[in-house]
This record gives C-alpha cells, sequence and structure tokens, in this order.
C-alpha cells in the first residue's frame, strides 16, 4: 500500500485554519479538563501546549507547498467560500497573536490564583476566545467574517475587563469599555452597510475593483458616481469604529480609565492584542480594499491627521500622569499615532514598505509592553502598587525589575540596538519613501517627547529612596521578563 500524501488528503481548507481550530480544540480541553483535575494550575501547561501547537500550525500552513507556491506568485488563495485569505500578512500577525496570548497566560498565574481563586478555567477561555477573534479578523477577506472576527475580540475583552466582578474599578472598566465599545461597533457596521449598498459586494478583492468603476464613472449594481459621497460616508464611519478600537485620537477617551480599572494582565493584553488585530483590520479595508488612486488620497489624510492627534496628545499628556496604568495607557495612544504613520504610508500605492513597517512595528510593541506588564502586574498584585511613588528605590528592592523596566522603556523610546528602535526606523523610513517627511519629523520629536515620563519612571527606580519593602519575583513574571528582555534585543 503505497504511503499517504496527508498535504493532499488533508482539505486545504483546515490546513490553513490549523491554528485556529487548535485554539478552539484547547478551549474545550481546558473546559474539560477543570472537571477532572485537581491541581487546576495544571490547566496553565494545557493552554500554554495549546498556544505551542497553534503557533507549529501556523508555520506547518505557511510552508504548504500550495499556499507558498501561491503566495509567491503575489495572488494568495482563499478559503471557505472566499472568506479568508491565506497570505504572509495574515500567517505574520496569528503567530504575534498567539505569542501574546502566551506571555499573558504565563504571568498571570499568580493573579488568577491570588484574585480569582484559581478560577483558571475562566479566565483562560476567554483569553483564548479573544485571541481567536483577532486570528479570525487579520485572516479575513470578506468585510463581514472581519466584522464577526472583532466581535468575538470584543465581547471577550469586555468580559475579561470586568473579570473581578467583586472589584468596583473592574466593574467600572467593564462598563466604559462596553459602552464605548458598542457604540463603536455600531458606527463600523453601519460603515460597512453604506459601502456594501454601493459596491455591492463585501469582498476586499471585488470592492478594489468596484470601487475603481465607479471613480472612473462606470456604474457599479446600478450605482453612479453619484454614490460616491455615500462611499466616503461609509469610509468615514469606519475610520471612526476602527480608531475607537486601535484608541486614535479622539477616540481614545476610554483608554485611561479601562486600561486604570482593568487587571494589570488584562491591561497588558488589551494594549497589545486586540490594538494589533484593530491595525490589521485597518490595512486588510484600508491598504487592500480602498486602495484606489482618487480615494487613497482622501482616506490617508484623515488617518494622517488622526496620527499627529494621537502623538501629541499621548505623549504629553503622559507626561503629568502620576498613576502608572494611566501613564502606559497615554504611551498607548502615543504608540498608535506612530503605528498610523505606518498606515499612512501604505496609503501610497507606489511605496511598498507601509504595511511592513506596520507589521514588524506591531510585533516590536508587543514584546516590548508585555514585559512592562508583567512587572507593573507583579507589583500590583504584592501591594497594590501602581503610583509613581510606589516605585521609588526598585532598583534597591528588586534590580532585576528595574533594570528589565529601564530596557524596556529604552526600546519604547527608540534607542539602539533594541527592537523599538528597528520598528520606529522602518515606520519613519516608510514614511519618508512615501513622501510624507513631515510626518516622519514629527514622529521623531514626539519620541523625544515620550522620554520625559519614562524617565520620571527610570529616575523614581534608581535615584529615590525605597518607599516600600523588597519585592520579590514570582516564576511566572521573570519567565514572562526574561522572554521580554531577550525578543527586545534578539528581534532588533
Amino acid at each position: 500500500m503505497p504511503p499517504i500524501n496527508w498535504t493532499q488528503a488533508v482539505n486545504p481548507n483546515y490546513i490553513f485554519l490549523l491554528p485556529e481550530l487548535i485554539v478552539v480544540a484547547t478551549a474545550l480541553l481546558v473546559m474539560i479538563a477543570d472537571f477532572y483535575v485537581s491541581q487546576k494550575r495544571s490547566l496553565v501547561w494545557v493552554s500554554l501546549a495549546g498556544i505551542a501547537l497553534a503557533l507549529a500550525g501556523v508555520w506547518y500552513g505557511a510552508t504548504d507547498p500550495a499556499i507558498r507556491a501561491a503566495m509567491e506568485k503575489g495572488r494568495p488563495l482563499e478559503f471557505f467560500g472566499n472568506m479568508m485569505v491565506a497570505d504572509g500578512f495574515s500567517f505574520f500577525l496569528k503567530a504575534v497573536f498567539l505569542g501574546i496570548a502566551g506571555m499573558v497566560i504565563l504571568f498571570s498565574v499568580d493573579f488568577v490564583e491570588k484574585y480569582l481563586r484559581g478560577m483558571y478555567l475562566e479566565f483562560y477561555e476567554i483569553l483564548l476566545a479573544s485571541t481567536l477573534g483577532m486570528m479570525i479578523m487579520v485572516s479575513s477577506a470578506d468585510l463581514l467574517n472581519l466584522y464577526l472576527g472583532l466581535e468575538l475580540t470584543s465581547i471577550a475583552s469586555y468580559v475579561l475587563a470586568g473579570v473581578l466582578r467583586k472589584d468596583p474599578k473592574s466593574n467600572e472598566a467593564a462598563l466604559k469599555y462596553f459602552v464605548f465599545g458598542a457604540v463603536a461597533s455600531a458606527v463600523l457596521l453601519f460603515g460597512l452597510s453604506l459601502v456594501y449598498g454601493v459596491t455591492g459586494t463585501t469582498h476586499l478583492g471585488e470592492l478594489v475593483a468596484a470601487v475603481r468603476a465607479l471613480l472612473a464613472g462606470e456604474a457599479v449594481g446600478g450605482m453612479t458616481t453619484a454614490a460616491v459621497p455615500v462611499l466616503v460616508t461609509g469610509m468615514l464611519l469606519m475610520v471612526g469604529g476602527l480608531g475607537f478600537k486601535v484608541a486614535a485620537v479622539p477616540f481614545h477617551l476610554w483608554a485611561p480609565d479601562v486600561y486604570e480599572g482593568a487587571p494589570a494582565p488584562v491591561t497588558g493584553f488589551f494594549s497589545v492584542g486586540p490594538k494589533g488585530a484593530a491595525v490589521g483590520a485597518i490595512l486588510r479595508i484600508f491598504a487592500a480594499g480602498l486602495a484606489v488612486a482618487g480615494l487613497a488620497e482622501k482616506w490617508v489624510v484623515i488617518w494622517a491627521v488622526l496620527a499627529v492627534a494621537s502623538m501629541f496628545v499621548g505623549n504629553l499628556t503622559a507626561l503629568v500622569q502620576t498613576n502608572i496604568k494611566r501613564m502606559m495607557a497615554y504611551s498607548s495612544i502615543a504608540q498608535a499615532g506612530y503605528i498610523l504613520v505606518g498606515v499612512v504610508a501604505a496609503g501610497n500605492l507606489e511605496s511598498a514598505l507601509g504595511s511592513a513597517a506596520v507589521l514588524y512595528y506591531v510585533m516590536a510593541y508587543a514584546i516590548t509592553n508585555l514585559g512592562i506588564f508583567a512587572i507593573i502586574s507583579h507589583m500590583e498584585q504584592e501591594g497594590g502598587w501602581v503610583t509613581l511613588d510606589d516605585y521609588r528605590g526598585l532598583a534597591f528592592r528588586n534590580p532585576v525589575y528595574a533594570w528589565a523596566l529601564m530596557w524596556f522603556f529604552v526600546s519604547l523610546i527608540g534607542i539602539p540596538p533594541t527592537v523599538g528602535f528597528f520598528g520606529k526606523l522602518f515606520i519613519f523610513r516608510a514614511a519618508v519613501d512615501a513622501g510624507y517627511l513631515w510626518l516622519a519629523v514629527l514622529m521623531a520629536i514626539n519620541s523625544v517627547i515620550s522620554v520625559g515620563y519614562y524617565y520620571n519612571v527610570v529616575r523614581a527606580m534608581f535615584l529615590e529612596e525605597p518607599g516600600h519593602v523588597s519585592l520579590h519575583t514570582s516564576r511566572g513574571s521573570m519567565a514572562a521578563v526574561v522572554i521580554s528582555c531577550v525578543g527586545v534585543l534578539v528581534a532588533g
């Protein structure tokens, strides 16, 4: 009997969706194992093993001969009724999101044990569900499928924000996140409906052709150039809905309160997970579906204004913050501005650097920020230490955390040889190559401004007398910090 060629025997739909299927299977296995194991902490290893297998699934799909050949030809394969697409973009971001989930699981072990009384099932089920939604978002070739992934991520995120059900701050964070998020989702959906009404399609590939025909004066499904203002209105509504998801100014008002009220591990997840997925959605919709001469010039201006506003508002407001989590919230808003500079560069149809620079920066920011929140999470759990005064003398109380935190701040500022430096360098280069030198200069100015609030923390850690007792480390947090520290150097 000849050997079975599994690559040909297995439906290619399942090869591509293998990471998502493994995440679903992991969530089910965690649920079943919770009934049978007495040591609930073992669910941590089940979840991490599932994440590792899903990463292997990403690699397997990306190296599949048929998928790889299609990507090399520049015509990625589409699956499940052309609803999902297999390309380097989706495989890269899937790997990033799985890495984020694994890191959050790693440094949240003590939090779940202490504050959730060992209810690993609830926390990890919701975290895996949110990760699944993020993976679906960036793999979508259709607006409806992308929206479904976004809603799965959003609903799971609302629950995560209020996971401390008896904590008023956590409840407030969940309520604010839900109210603002529901409005943003409605706005986004209305925008999608207008675009569909004008073009007659929700498929991103067909959307390009329909928009190009409309702008050329051809009739599309009974619509003429008179419908272009409706198309632009739908585009503006989508900017508003996705602007909320990345916490870009002026859609950022929810972020400081949610970041402060939610538990630190959840805040760390919010700062890089859903934000990165929203950035992927922006690139899918605007840099692919609406990348048409005559329309791209309009949305590029809008995203450029949001980028400048986000950078300045985020950095200048962070300078006066005394709560570390609120400071990191405004830092995250500024980081969204840097990312949007890359989105603007991606709007130049003659430049291919924008999208690649954005993807690299999302990875760089995730590696760095997760290390910061691993430390913030442990500090919060040990003594509720979340203010600037609580970090006084940290270099004497826990030198490893202090030096690691400074290393991460160096990366966020963009100083070599860190991954943050190369991330900003690639964004800067993409902006200049696309003809937006002025935007790159503003980005550099804001990077200098950010030194101020990061230095406030460094000064408190190294130059002020200890305000509290010594701080011990936890194995989960320390593992996450070490992985981030190495990642900041190696990925750079």
